[in-house]
C-alpha cells in the first residue's frame, strides 16, 4: 500500500537555513568583540524582517482566504516592515536603546492586532465564556511572571525613568494582551490552524525574550546585552516568518494522530503560578509557614488538574467516538472529512471517503437478536480497523453503516487499496454459536484538490456503495463514476 511520504517545503528549509547561518554568525561575531556583535545581531533581525515581510505579503494573497484573515496577514506583514526598519532608526540617532524598546512596542502591538483580526470558530456562548476563563488563567499566570521578573523589582525600587518605563511597564502590559489574544486564538481554534500554532509559538517565545529584556532593566543590567536575549529574539523571528511561509507554502506531511497540547495551557499557567511561590519562599527563606502552605496548594491543584484533565479527556472521547465499537462518531467523521479536503486543495493531494454498508445485517437482527447483531458490527468494526492505515480515520455512522476518511493521498489508488483489503479480511464469524457471514458492499469517491465538498464526496460514495450492493450478497466495492449520477437523475 502507498504510504505518503514526508515532505517539506523549499521555503520552510531555506528559513531553517538563514536562522542557522544568523546564529553561526552571531556566535563568531560574540568572540570577536561587542561592535560586531551588535552589528550581526541587527542585520541578522532585519533579515528575518524582510523574510517575514516578503512572506506575510504572499500569505494574505492565497487563494480563497477569509477576508479577515487576508487583514490578519497584513498586520503581520506590518509588525516585520517595523522589524526590518528598526536597524536603520537605531543607526540614524542618538537614543538607538529607546528606539529599539519603542519599535519593539510597535512590532509586538502589530501582532497583537493580527491575532485579535484571525477569524475564530464558530461556537456557543458557553464555549466562548469557557475559552475566555481558560485564557484569563494563562494571562494570569504570564502576569506573575512578569512581575516576578521585571514589573515588581521596578516598582519596588521606584527607579522610573525613560529607558525603563518602556521595557519594565510598557512592553510588559502589551505582552499581557498579546498573551491573552494567543490563549483564545489557539484555545477557541482559528481559520489556518497550523499557521497559528507557528504565530502563536512564536509570540510565547517572544514573550520569553520580552522577561529577560525586562529583568535586565528593572535590574541595572540593561549593559549586558546577553546572547541568550538575543536567541529567544531570533527564535521567535524564525518562528513568526514560519508562519507566514506555513499559510503561504504549507508543508506536506504525512496525517498522524495528533494530540492537542492546547489544552493545557491554563494549566501550564497554574504551573508557573505556584512554582513561582514556591521560588519567592525560598528564595527569601521564608519556609515557615508560607513556604509549607505554597507546597501544599501547589500538590492540591496538581491533583485537582490532573482529575479535571482526565474527566475532560473521557468526555472529549465520548464527544466524537462510538459507544459500540469505539470507532469515531458521525461528527467527528465530518469534521475529520473537511478538514482533510481543505488541506487537500493547499497540499495538492487526494481525499478520498469509503462509505461501507454490512450484507444481510438485518436477516442477523431479526433471526439472532439485538445482541447478535451487536455482536456482529463489533467484530466488523475489528476487521475495519485492522485494514485501515494509521493516517485513516474508521469512522461508524449508525447503524449498519460505516465509513472511512483517507487524507493526503498521493494516488487515488491508495483508496483502492484499503477497499481491496478489506474485502480480503472478511471472513464468517461465530455468533451466538452460530457461524455467520460477514460481508459488506464499499463505495469509494475520490476528491481531486479543492474538487469537492464533504457533501458532494459522501454522495458520491453513497452512490457507489449502492452499485457495489446491487452487484452480490458477497463483499463488494465500487469507485464513483459519472454514470451513476445519470441513472440516479433518470
Amino acid at each position: 500500500m502507498h504510504t505518503p511520504p514526508r515532505r517539506v517545503s523549499a521555503a520552510h528549509l531555506g528559513l531553517a537555513l538563514l536562522y542557522a547561518v544568523v546564529l553561526v554568525a552571531s556566535g563568531v561575531a560574540l568572540g570577536t568583540g561587542t561592535d560586531a556583535y551588535a552589528k550581526v545581531v541587527e542585520v541578522g533581525r532585519a533579515l528575518f524582517g524582510v523574510a517575514g515581510l516578503t512572506a506575510a505579503v504572499l500569505a494574505s494573497r492565497v487563494t480563497g482566504l477569509l477576508p479577515r484573515a487576508r487583514q490578519a496577514w497584513r498586520a503581520v506583514a506590518v509588525s516585520f516592515a517595523v522589524l526590518m526598519v528598526t536597524p536603520a532608526l537605531a543607526l540614524i540617532t542618538d537614543a538607538s536603546g529607546t528606539v529599539r524598546d519603542i519599535t519593539h512596542v510597535a512590532f509586538v502591538g502589530a501582532l497583537l492586532v493580527a491575532l485579535q483580526l484571525f477569524p475564530l470558530a464558530e461556537t456557543s456562548g458557553r464555549e466562548r465564556w469557557k475559552t475566555r476563563l481558560d485564557a484569563a488563567v494563562v494571562l494570569v499566570g504570564g502576569s506573575m511572571l512578569m512581575w516576578f521578573l521585571s514589573f515588581g523589582p521596578l516598582a519596588e525600587r521606584q527607579t522610573w525613568s525613560a529607558g525603563t518605563v518602556v521595557p519594565g511597564v510598557v512592553l510588559p502590559l502589551v505582552d499581557q494582551a498579546l498573551l491573552f489574544s494567543v490563549a483564545r486564538a489557539l484555545l477557541r481554534g482559528a481559520s489556518a490552524q497550523r499557521a497559528l500554532r507557528w504565530l502563536a509559538a512564536g509570540a510565547l517565545v517572544l514573550f520569553a525574550g520580552d522577561a529577560v529584556h525586562g529583568y535586565l532593566h528593572s535590574h541595572d543590567l540593561a549593559s549586558l546585552h546577553t546572547p541568550w536575549q538575543f536567541l529567544a529574539w531570533l527564535t521567535a523571528d524564525a518562528l513568526l516568518v514560519a508562519a507566514a511561509v506555513e499559510q503561504w507554502r504549507p508543508s506536506v506531511r504525512r496525517p498522524r494522530r495528533s494530540y492537542n497540547l492546547v489544552r493545557y495551557l491554563p494549566f501550564a499557567a497554574v504551573a508557573v503560578a505556584h512554582g513561582l511561590m514556591l521560588w519567592a519562599a525560598i528564595d527569601e527563606g521564608t519556609l515557615f509557614p508560607w513556604g509549607g502552605l505554597a507546597l501544599g496548594g501547589t500538590v492540591i491543584s496538581a491533583i485537582v488538574l490532573t482529575r479535571q484533565t482526565i474527566v475532560q479527556r473521557e468526555s472529549d472521547e465520548r464527544a466524537v467516538t462510538d459507544g459500540l465499537t469505539g470507532l469515531a462518531n458521525r461528527a467527528r467523521f465530518r469534521e475529520t472529512s473537511n478538514r482533510a479536503l481543505a488541506r487537500g486543495a493547499r497540499t495538492g493531494r487526494y481525499s478520498a471517503v469509503l462509505v461501507i454498508d454490512l450484507n444481510g445485517f438485518k436477516e442477523v437482527n431479526d433471526s439472532l437478536g439485538h445482541k447478535s447483531g451487536d455482536l456482529v458490527l463489533v467484530e466488523f468494526a475489528k476487521a475495519l480497523r485492522s485494514c485501515v492505515p494509521a493516517w485513516g480515520l474508521p469512522c461508524r455512522l449508525g447503524g449498519d453503516e460505516f465509513a472511512v476518511v483517507l487524507p493526503d493521498l498521493e494516488f487515488p489508488e491508495q483508496a483502492y487499496d484499503v477497499a481491496g483489503a478489506l474485502a480480503s479480511t472478511l471472513a464468517p464469524v461465530i455468533v451466538g454459536g452460530r457461524l455467520t457471514p460477514l460481508a459488506a458492499s464499499v463505495g469509494i469517491a475520490v476528491s481531486a484538490p479543492g474538487e469537492l465538498t464533504h457533501d458532494v464526496i459522501v454522495h458520491r460514495a453513497d452512490l457507489a456503495m449502492y452499485r457495489a450492493k446491487r452487484l452480490g450478497p458477497q463483499t463488494r466495492w465500487a469507485v464513483w463514476q459519472e454514470s451513476f449520477e445519470l441513472r440516479t437523475a433518470a
